[in-house]
């Protein structure tokens, strides 16, 4: 029964959290439209750029183009940067059949929090189990963090999006921002975020 409670408690919180979030951005004016172009994506300041791992793929290209900086701060703080400049939407209708080259599609955003479940840290059989990251740990740990609301954490925020090349070609966007502030063992936090900006281009306009 209060395993129940708590739940429903934190869905209570993630859906007020989202609703706060929504109204901290009300006063910031709406862009025309969202960015059509790689150099139109907003980053903030002090972002790091990252080398990319070899089984990731190309950093640039003509089909798909990656990006991924790192930002020293707290991934709430980050993602309701984004929210005030990209304007997303949790339930954004997405229709590209209507766009026109050079417009695009509203910015929808998705959202993943902590969640607080005792983990296995040296084998993926529980019943082996001798090394245990605590649920108890990383919440006690992420008290130390800014949260989007007090016992609600950001772990992933996903913004996606679709536009119209100039040429006629159908590309999608997505800015992904990850927390990279815990620690593997769940007892430290160091405020920080991975950014990863992606493009890539679903089918070319068949008159070319």
């Amino acid at each position: 029964m209060g395993q129940q409670s708590t739940g429903r408690a934190e869905r209570r919180l993630r859906a007020g959290a989202l609703a706060a979030a929504a109204a901290a951005i009300s006063a910031i004016a709406l862009p025309a439209q969202a960015p059509t172009t790689d150099a139109a994506i907003p980053l903030p300041s002090h972002v790091r750029r990252q080398p990319l791992l070899p089984q990731v793929g190309s950093e640039g290209g003509e089909t798909r183009s990656l990006r991924v900086y790192r930002w020293d701060g707290p991934i709430d703080v980050l993602f309701r940067w984004y929210l005030g400049r990209l304007r997303g939407q949790r339930q954004a209708a997405v229709d590209t059949a209507y766009l026109r080259p050079d417009e695009s599609t509203p910015v929808k955003y998705d959202l993943a929090f902590h969640s607080f479940e005792d983990q296995c840290a040296d084998s993926a059989a529980p019943a082996t189990c001798t090394v245990w990251r605590r649920a108890k740990d990383k919440r006690r740990t992420l008290n130390r963090a800014v949260g989007l609301e007090p016992g609600l954490w950001i772990e992933r925020a996903t913004f996606t999006w679709f536009s119209r090349a100039t040429q006629g070609d159908l590309v999608q966007w997505r800015v992904e921002l990850n927390d990279a502030g815990l620690s593997d063992d769940w007892q430290r936090y160091t405020p920080a975020a991975q950014l990863t900006v992606e493009r890539v281009l679903l089918n070319r306009d068949p008159r070319r």
